[in-house]
């Protein structure tokens, strides 16, 4: 009973979202978990760290930090609960949202990132009563804020070159603090994915339709 008062709301998303990756990531069938009264302590102190550490960095989408070493490391079947607390856990989840973006815009993958993009930028734009096409004009807290929204991976780059003002709005910020933020490799190859966006059959012509599909619905 003391195990359980000590769990709480956030730890059983972890935990159930844990073990929802490392399940389907190898094909398995499973439940998520309701009775936490029989956790044993060896996991209890695990999903507390990693509890702790993942509130601590909001910005961490909780699937797929707990995807990223799977999809790193086809070979390995197993990752336990005290992996996600580790230097490797976090370097897994850098490396893995940077081979995300260099995926082929084409991808099942990106093609979903777009549209979750797109629907994050209606509601985004719908709460803030801001029209949809000044949304590469935002500020937060003195930041741009679609440069702050692709540092959490709540937006696509892709979907941004559908905004005319979007690289120019990129370029009106200095340079260094914008490498700090997005990483040099991402602000060093804007045109490379520009290329790649230009290049799809598919993902150019979602951002085309679903940018005016939002604008118009808003």
């Amino acid at each position: 009973m003391e195990i359980l008062q000590l769990i709480t709301e956030f730890d059983k998303r972890v935990y159930n979202t844990y073990l929802k990756v490392s399940r389907s990531s190898n094909n398995q069938p499973f439940k998520f978990r309701k009775d936490f009264e029989k956790l044993d302590e060896k996991s209890f102190v695990a999903l507390k760290k990693v509890s702790s550490f993942l509130k601590g960095y909001p910005q961490i989408k909780l699937e797929e930090f707990f995807k990223a070493p799977f999809a790193l490391y086809p070979d390995e079947t197993y990752f336990p609960l005290e992996y996600f607390h580790s230097l490797k856990a976090t370097k897994a989840y850098t490396l893995f949202n940077k081979k995300q973006l260099l995926q082929d815009p084409d991808s099942a993958e990106q093609l979903n990132s777009i549209k979750k993009s797109l629907v994050f930028i209606y509601n985004f734009c719908k709460d803030r009563n801001i029209n949809v096409l000044n949304y590469v004009n935002h500020m937060t807290n003195n930041e741009l804020s679609f440069i702050i929204h692709l540092k959490n991976h709540d937006i696509s780059l892709f979907v941004l070159f559908g905004f005319p003002d979007f690289e120019r709005r990129l370029k009106s910020r200095d340079a260094e603090v914008v490498k700090f933020i997005l990483g040099e490799e991402t602000y060093n190859n804007i045109s490379f994915f520009r290329t790649k966006l230009y290049n799809s059959k598919k993902a150019g012509k979602l951002v085309e339709l679903g940018l005016k599909k939002i604008i118009n619905k808003a």
